[in-house]
């Protein structure tokens, strides 16, 4: 059995993806999931960076800050970046246009990085608030379409306030807009969420959904896009023991992909095939080989123009072949019959063959061959009319290389 390569290709590209699609409860079908990360320490601190219009648009990276990069230039710079949710923001919280740093949402001016990081951890949470568990899941609707979606189950350990809320945050590792700016961990989608209960010890069971149109909208496409994300899960509120507002807790962690997700158990019918595919590749190439070698070459002329009479020289390959008719198109006709031949490995046979008269049109003639392991052939050759051949020099004859080889094959 013969594969082709293009179809081989395709079959593997489907295949070396580990997981497949699965149908969900909800009617989403289920494209990859990771679980959440574990809850960042107290110490860590979200820091909010909202960009300069002229830049610069770099950002510092430390293991124990979160960066967030706002934009809000996009309609004075005519810029591709959303700066929707940072003017949203900063009116959530009632600053001004002018604030540029935020650390644990305490607003920060006038101040180093390292000064700001201080004062967010001043509000540093000493015990552990809440704790949620559950998984980030990319799912695909009926139009297939990729949304966002997190099955969680909470547990608050302390009485909340009730204007607890939960950002959740979609930041690009690094973003680029269409006028070259470049800068990393842009806030590409913000979603508040306020549905779950605030009482200690009980445990709320929801999904969280941010459906496929409101990601294309804020410029994430997840599966022409996949790589390159990251979501940040922050909870802001008050607590009974403490009245001011501060981060409660904090997940961050890249959003999940078909390789992010994978095991070694899924690579291993992808690696069977790429094993099996390379047997393949290489028995085809052993064979194209092996027939390169085996298959005689063929050559022609005429030896006279009147009467018509055309030498034909075969030289065999590396195995034996058999000579088993000779038959020409009309208006060509042979005068006499043909004689099989069995020729041995690495010889040469010459024969001629007279036709019953000259005609204007090329001489087509076609060769019925049998080589030992490669099964059957027919062989064409067409030769140039000796009319169009001759010159002054009456008889002259011209050498007619091959024009066409090995077709209508047919295993033995």
């Amino acid at each position: 059995m013969r594969i082709k390569a293009p179809l081989l290709a395709v079959l593997l590209c489907i295949l070396l993806f580990p997981q497949a699609a699965t149908e969900g409860a909800d009617g989403y079908d289920l494209v990859v999931s990771s679980p959440l990360p574990e809850q960042r320490p107290a110490d860590t601190v979200l820091y909010e960076h909202f960009l300069p219009k002229e830049g610069p648009y770099d950002l510092q990276d430390t293991d124990e800050v979160i960066q967030l990069s706002w934009w809000k230039w996009s309609e004075e710079t005519n810029s591709d970046w959303p700066d929707d949710d940072a003017q949203a923001r900063l009116g959530s919280l009632g600053l001004s246009d002018n604030t540029t740093m935020m650390f644990n949402e305490q607003k920060v001016e006038n101040a180093s990085f390292d000064d700001g990081v201080a004062v967010g951890r001043e509000s540093a949470r000493q015990q552990t608030i809440l704790s949620l568990e559950g998984s980030i899941d990319i799912v695909s609707d009926d139009l297939g379409q990729w949304s966002l979606r997190i099955p969680v189950q909470m547990t608050p350990h302390v009485n909340l306030s009730d204007n607890t809320v939960l950002y959740i945050f979609i930041t690009e590792d690094t973003a680029v807009d269409q006028h070259g700016r470049t800068t990393q961990h842009l806030v590409r989608d913000m979603k508040p969420v306020f549905g779950f209960s605030n009482q200690q010890g009980n445990i709320t069971d929801t999904a969280w959904l941010i459906s496929a149109e409101h990601l294309l909208a804020a410029g994430i496409d997840l599966e022409q896009n996949p790589y390159g994300w990251h979501i940040t899960l922050a909870f802001f509120g008050e607590t009974d023991e403490d009245s001011a507002k501060r981060l409660l807790a904090l997940y961050h962690t890249p959003l999940p992909n078909r390789w992010h997700a994978s095991t070694p158990g899924n690579f291993a019918l992808p690696i069977f095939l790429l094993i099996f595919a390379s047997a393949i590749a290489a028995g085809a190439v052993a064979n194209t080989m092996k027939r390169e070698k085996g298959m005689p070459k063929l050559n022609a002329e005429w030896k006279t123009i009147e009467p018509p009479v055309a030498r034909f020289t075969f030289m065999a390959g590396n195995l034996p072949v058999q000579l088993k008719s000779c038959v020409t198109q009309v208006p060509w006709g042979m005068k006499g019959g043909f004689k099989t031949k069995q020729i041995s490995p690495n010889t040469e046979h010459e024969f001629v063959v007279r036709f019953k008269e000259v005609h204007a049109t090329d001489c087509q003639v076609s060769f019925g061959l049998e080589v030992e392991e490669l099964g059957t052939w027919t062989q064409y050759l067409r030769l140039t009319s000796p009319r169009l051949l001759q010159d002054t020099d009456e008889g002259s004859v011209e050498i007619i290389e091959l024009e066409a080889q090995e077709r209508d094959h047919h295993d033995a």
